[in-house]
């Protein structure tokens, strides 16, 4: 009986979802992704205008950037520690990046491009 209960035991702990350990500050990946999806659309806005003037269009990325920020309530130096935490845990940034793949995928079908 005992080793029965040992075996189930086992199993049981073996199947318990695993919690991911993400530090305080760290935002979720969902929130970064959504995060990391407009910083691209901004810099493929700015690599379409860096032809008609660099230093002003590079004021404009800046600004964007910072647009970005309070839009999503963060602090460039929570983006850049996030980065690096993500970046530190590549399986999860892929998991990130194939999302905000999709999202622009979509949103380019959906645009008809």
């Amino acid at each position: 009986m005992k080793l029965y209960l040992s075996i189930l035991l086992c199993l049981f702990l073996a199947c318990k979802e695993q919690k991911e350990n993400i530090p305080q500050g760290i935002l979720l990946k969902k929130n970064f992704g959504v995060i990391l999806k407009d910083i691209h659309l901004e810099e493929a806005k700015f690599e379409l205008q860096k032809n008609k003037g660099m230093q002003n269009t590079k004021n404009k990325l800046e600004h964007s950037y910072n647009l970005i920020y309070i839009k999503h309530q963060i602090s460039e130096e929570i983006f850049k520690k996030n980065l690096r935490f993500y970046a530190n845990n590549p399986d999860k940034l892929e998991e990130i990046y194939s999302t905000v793949l999709e999202q622009l995928t979509n949103e380019q079908s959906r645009l008809g491009q």
